[in-house]
């Protein structure tokens, strides 16, 4: 499930009920409140069981997708892996549950529920899963 959420941006009429400007809200790096007004929050739940895994493979599905960013959930049975390959951007892996074995040109990685993992552009990656695992793969795009 998603869900988009917008707020009123700043062309938005005001409606009396404004807090007073707090200076709690000063970014204390470029001296001026931080951030925007405008924008889009997305909500996505039901990320665990959103694909099943096939006899072979991981299942795999589409999150979210925009001008900037791909998600992509990934579900493994025990067992099961993803050879040897490479993303063409810069990823963050992160497991939801389970467990996998995390190949890199250098060393193993295992990896927990909550951990992230950054790989760099084009590096070179495998992936075994030690017991049924739901892992999301953010690929950072570069922006237009």
């Amino acid at each position: 499930m998603t869900e988009d959420t917008t707020s009123r941006g700043q062309g938005a009429p005001a409606t009396g009920d404004e807090p007073a400007h707090d200076p709690a809200d000063v970014d204390r790096d470029h001296g001026r409140r931080a951030g925007t007004d405008e924008g889009t929050a997305t909500n996505h739940t039901d990320i665990i069981g959103r694909t099943d895994p096939a006899a072979t493979r991981p299942g795999a599905a589409i999150v979210h997708q925009d001008e900037t960013t791909k998600i992509v959930a990934f579900e493994f049975d025990e067992g099961q892996e993803m050879a040897d390959h490479a993303a063409f951007h810069p990823i963050l892996v992160q497991v939801l549950r389970g467990h996998v074995e995390f190949g890199l040109p250098d060393r193993t990685v295992e990896l927990n529920p909550g951990e992230i993992l950054h790989l760099t552009a084009k590096l070179r990656h495998r992936v075994r899963a030690l017991e049924p695992t739901t892992l999301t793969i953010t690929m950072l795009l570069p922006r237009s």
